[in-house]
């Protein structure tokens, strides 16, 4: 999996480049929720419910909940072999290829959940920005390479990752669904938004083209 810097500082891409969440978008959960309800303590869902409130950072809530997890990596891995991705996810990445979009995966998760869950169906070239956990005999300990502070109370500044691509010319498409997408529709130049992330749309007047599933966002899609 490349890592995020690929997609922004090394090539000169086409003009439009298509930014997507991953949990809830790409797969129909949140994998370090599964991880958090088959291993963590259950003190952990405190931590949750204070981060949806904005009471938290992303980094106070993954250091906090996985404190809690004694479980090895490879049992984690386990449950993330039963986590799904869409099914038309494959079809739409091809597409944007076919087109000459660049695209990348934007997410608030962990990056090793999102390389490992993707490996399992043979997409292992896709630019991932996202927090990461490194494994260590003492623990586990976290990186926040895309944090930016206008995005304070997130690991990754998706607002300011929308506009690092617009600064190089590009046109960009966010695909999202939920809490940590919300900077970003505030940036980005065309939406595509399904559950929570649509209704936040709708509710402070952001366009955006309502979707459930990557399916029909093929179906709806329109040059950007």
């Amino acid at each position: 999996m490349r890592s995020g810097n690929d997609g922004l500082t090394t090539r000169t891409g086409p003009d439009v480049a298509v930014l997507c969440d991953f949990d809830g978008t790409i797969v129909p959960c949140e994998t370090i929720g599964e991880i958090y309800r088959q291993f963590a303590a259950p003190s952990c869902w405190e931590f949750v419910q204070r981060w949806i409130r904005g009471e938290i950072s992303t980094q106070e809530e993954l250091q906090a909940c996985f404190g809690t997890i004694r479980a090895s990596r490879g049992e984690m891995e386990s449950l993330l072999t039963t986590i799904p991705i869409d099914a038309a996810f494959p079809q739409f990445l091809g597409f944007c290829q076919e087109q000459g979009y660049r695209f990348a995966i934007v997410s608030d998760g962990l990056g090793w959940c999102i390389d490992y869950i993707l490996r399992q169906y043979g997409i292992d070239d896709v630019t991932v920005y996202a927090n990461e956990i490194h494994f260590e005999p003492e623990g586990f300990r976290f990186s926040f390479p895309w944090y930016h502070p206008e995005s304070p109370m997130r690991g990754v500044s998706k607002s300011a990752i929308v506009r690092r691509y617009q600064v190089e010319g590009c046109r960009v498409v966010f695909i999202g669904d939920g809490l940590s997408d919300t900077d970003a529709v505030k940036v980005a130049d065309v939406v595509y938004a399904r559950e929570k992330l649509l209704e936040y749309c709708r509710k402070r007047g952001i366009q955006a083209v309502g979707f459930s599933d990557f399916s029909e966002l093929l179906a709806k899609w329109a040059i950007p």
